[in-house]
């Protein structure tokens, strides 16, 4: 869509490149962290604290880094049995 300035506007550069890659990336960090918002009163306090160092270490760090495939390796002790 293009968009007409009128006299004394300037067009804005974008802060972040707009190719599919990164909006596949701010995609998958909002939907993640949609989630998170919508589970996270039924996580216990530990499962919960993962997730959200996942998201806010992660994810952000993956985005702003050109790293192809999100990183899970955090995620990955969350499945693991505790041996009782």
């Amino acid at each position: 869509m293009k968009r007409w300035l009128s006299a004394g506007e300037t067009d804005m550069p974008t802060i972040e490149t707009d190719d599919p890659e990164m909006f596949y990336q701010r995609g998958y960090q909002h939907g993640a962290s949609e989630l998170f918002r919508a589970v996270e009163r039924f996580l216990n306090p530990a499962t919960r604290e993962s997730v959200r160092t996942w998201i806010e270490q992660d994810i952000n760090g993956w985005r702003l880094s050109a790293i192809v495939g999100p990183p899970t390796w955090r995620l990955t002790n969350l499945n693991v049995p505790k041996s009782s």
